[in-house]
């Protein structure tokens, strides 16, 4: 049985630059560019054996000196951000001899402070997960260490002036701030033992008054910080944990669609405040799914993208779920097995992590679970946006970067457009111009049986409805009654 689903789209989409209908297109947007901020949201946690948080505090330092090197070539890099830092890359990725020494250098004393010898111990040690609020706190108490670190081999090395020594006290203080928090957590895993999320919860009130305090002195300041200096010395910590989350899933980008289309928010939403229209697709039926085909890249070959049909499946999003969880030292789907194996997965005396039993014994039941998770992040959402019944296609890739708005817009077949409802403020002439649109694509597919809707609030209903405009029928060129 064929199944409908409904579009909203702004006339500016359609009819503008975009020219949507008129190239029979469906823009598949990043999750940044839709309205909910929690789109694509994972509960990750971290738990794990001293191999795996070893490895995890050398790939952070790894990151930071990387974007440490930008910000002292100073005016050749005018704005570092969240994807400048390197998080598939490794130490052999460093170009030359003589950087991998430097870096081994620092790596060397890092992990030569007693302190932070401890840390994977100590985290190892957890019985209950490590999540995002957690985390960040020991990052943020490990970072003017590990940055007073890479200067002060940047100085040995004459790349840069000498600094001052207050920061090498505020370090100091930072690491054995370290060993209360960490004390702290125990005692709250020790008195709440049933309780997997006690410690976040403490964490969470911890970070809270962090970011007051960071704001209060942000405010303070006499002068505001430079945007470089403040990435590195200040929001690095939080920005690295997200930028983290890339080494789980690749980006993923999705068209969204609605069950109904006569709900009046809606409308306001999406369909340009009822100045736009909504387009209806007819999605085809396999097994216990529904999909589209949509014409787009779909592979790669020496020569470049190759193109062709694919059928996307149309998932229901799930309101009454909570995000779902995701295990981090288990689920690094998206770097190379070499990668996961010498750099992840094992440490130099190559003792392998527990973490890599379920990839490495049982692949093909880790895959099949890991992108069953991956779906169930997409397509999750809060309970506050039920109303609007929403199903997406999704379109992701390992294999290649779609970051570009040019390769995510894929093309329909004018047959899978069912009809156009028109919004209560759609101005009529727009209403014009898609009718001339749609007459001339059914003049070339000799089609007769598209329709024309027009939006309206029923009275009786006591919502919104729509109306069958029946008297428009296409016949040679002009509209006829």
């Amino acid at each position: 049985m064929i199944k409908i689903f409904h579009r909203f789209r702004s006339t500016c989409d359609l009819l503008g630059h975009h020219k949507e209908l008129e190239n029979q297109e469906i823009y598949f947007a990043a999750p940044e560019e839709l309205n909910d901020p929690m789109e694509g949201f994972k509960d990750i946690y971290w738990h794990g054996d001293e191999v795996v948080w070893e490895n995890l505090i050398k790939h952070y330092l790894l990151c930071l000196e990387h974007v440490c090197s930008l910000f002292i070539i100073g005016d050749m890099v005018t704005n570092i951000v969240t994807k400048d830092i390197p998080v598939f890359k490794t130490e052999e990725w460093l170009p030359t001899p003589q950087y991998r020494q430097l870096f081994k250098e620092i790596r060397d004393k890092f992990f030569g402070n007693d302190s932070i010898g401890q840390y994977p111990k100590n985290l190892s040690r957890r019985s209950t997960p490590v999540r995002r609020s957690e985390l960040l706190m020991y990052i943020k108490l490990l970072h003017a260490y590990a940055l007073d670190t890479i200067f002060t081999a940047y100085e040995s090395h004459n790349l840069i002036a000498k600094r001052s020594e207050i920061f090498y006290q505020m370090a100091k203080k930072a690491l054995l701030d370290s060993e209360a928090l960490f004390n702290a957590a125990n005692k709250t895993e020790a008195k709440h033992p049933n309780n997997e999320y006690a410690t976040d919860t403490f964490f969470s009130l911890a970070i809270y008054t962090a970011t007051q305090l960071d704001l209060i002195t942000r405010y303070n300041s006499p002068s505001p910080d430079n945007g470089n200096k403040a990435f590195v010395f200040l929001n690095f910590p939080e920005e690295y944990i997200h930028a983290i989350e890339k080494l789980i899933y690749p980006d993923w980008y999705t068209a969204c669609f609605i069950a109904k289309c006569d709900n009046s928010s809606v409308w306001g939403h999406y369909g340009d405040k009822h100045r736009g229209v909504c387009l209806s697709f007819k999605a085809e039926p396999e097994n216990d799914n529904v999909f589209i085909k949509l014409h787009g890249v779909n592979g790669w070959n020496n020569s470049g993208p190759t193109y062709g049909k694919t059928k996307h499946t149309f998932f229901k999003i799930d309101y009454e779920k909570k995000p779902v969880e995701v295990d981090f030292f288990r689920s690094l789907g998206c770097l190379p097995r070499p990668v996961l194996t010498k750099f992840w997965y094992a440490n130099e005396n190559g003792l392998r992590s527990a973490c890599a039993d379920d990839l490495f014994d049982a692949e093909e039941q880790w895959r099949d679970k890991h992108w069953t998770n991956f779906y169930k992040g997409t397509t999750t959402k809060l309970k506050d946006w039920k109303y609007e019944e929403e199903y997406r296609l999704i379109l992701s890739s390992s294999l290649q970067d779609i970051g570009d708005p040019a390769i995510r817009k894929l093309k329909y077949d004018f047959d899978a457009l069912e009809s156009i409802t028109f919004g209560i403020k759609t101005a009529i002439e727009d209403k014009v111009k898609i009718m001339k649109i749609i007459e001339a694509k059914c003049q070339s597919k000799n089609r007769k049986d598209f329709k024309f809707y027009q939006a309206y609030y029923s009275s009786q209903k006591g919502s919104i409805d729509r109306f069958e405009m029946s008297m428009i029928k296409f016949a040679d060129d002009k509209v006829a009654l």
